[in-house]
């Protein structure tokens, strides 16, 4: 029932694309043991994507949505991010950037973003059962 939706540049080869997904359901599995955990890979190219006001900005920033049951922890979400983060970061390989902050520390990113959308159970449904209901996340929740 967890779902992500993962924008990121175009181009990395087939077992690389195993390997991240993989990486994402053990992240998004561990979190929300709930069957039909899905990974959507949306690739974007530079000529799509808007960063600051500018296009054909390279590289194209990862960004990972999750959909999914409130119930994890905030240790639980921590540990989600930094493994979401960590499989994307390999796979893409992003390039750091220091950003300097106003009160002139300065800030290494890779511009990995990560949202984590909880939705109630009773505002989503599978084969037209709603969540709340559902044996198959009701006894894993």
């Amino acid at each position: 029932m967890p779902i992500a939706y993962i924008d990121v540049p175009p181009g990395i080869a087939v077992d690389a694309r195993r390997k991240l997904v993989k990486s994402l359901f053990s992240a998004i599995h561990g979190a929300w043991p709930i069957p039909d955990t899905r990974v959507f890979l949306r690739e974007w190219s530079l000529d799509s994507v808007s960063q600051d006001g500018r296009l054909d900005m390279e590289p194209v920033r990862t960004i990972c949505n999750i959909v999914a049951p409130p119930g994890v922890t905030v240790d639980g979400k921590r540990r989600l991010a930094k493994e979401i983060t960590e499989a994307l970061v390999e796979a893409y390989d992003p390039s750091s950037e220091d950003v300097p902050l106003p009160s002139g520390k300065v800030i290494s990113t890779k511009w990995v973003l990560v949202f984590i959308h909880e939705v109630g159970l009773e505002n989503a449904a599978l084969d037209g059962t709603l969540a709340f209901e559902n044996p198959m996340v009701t006894e894993v929740m």
